[in-house]
């Protein structure tokens, strides 16, 4: 079974064992849902609407600061939006191996970012699920486009 996330412009599909919590700054919003285990996937809206491959860059250079070898691919990005980036990011995580996939893009209100990631072996298990979360998700350009969260 699963819900829908419908708040902010945005809808999604959330699993039902797993855990949504959001976080808002009002110039923008944090939507986080975790896995029973370390997986987790993330979507940032800035409502300032910076170039995506601003946004890419940043979270790149977060990476190289935290990790001491990332390994950066080039990754496949299915959103609709304007400047889309997509990277795939390798790393070493408590001596386990860690991917992380990258998404930018930019709609009429807002920049988005969406951020998945997982161990290498429980990705075998949620990467499906990851990915249909992200091909799940849509946006109204509309300005009133609030509706109830989940």
């Amino acid at each position: 079974m699963a819900s829908l996330y419908h708040a902010h412009g945005v809808r999604f599909w959330v699993p039902d064992d797993w855990t949504l919590s959001e976080q808002d700054a009002g110039h923008q919003v944090s939507i986080n849902v975790q896995s029973p285990e370390t997986s987790f996937w993330s979507l940032t809206l800035f409502f300032d609407r910076p170039e995506p491959r601003r946004v890419a860059e940043a979270v790149l250079q977060a990476f190289r600061e935290e990790y001491d070898d990332i390994d950066v691919y080039p990754g496949e990005c299915g959103a609709r939006g304007h400047g889309a980036v997509a990277h795939d990011i390798e790393f070493f995580c408590w001596e386990l191996l860690n991917s992380a996939f990258l998404r930018v893009f930019q709609t009429q209100r807002f920049t988005a970012l969406i951020l998945f990631q997982g161990t290498d072996t429980e990705l075998r298990e949620t990467r499906p699920i990851l990915d249909r979360i992200s091909e799940s998700l849509r946006w109204d350009e509309s300005e009133n486009a609030d509706g109830p969260s989940v």
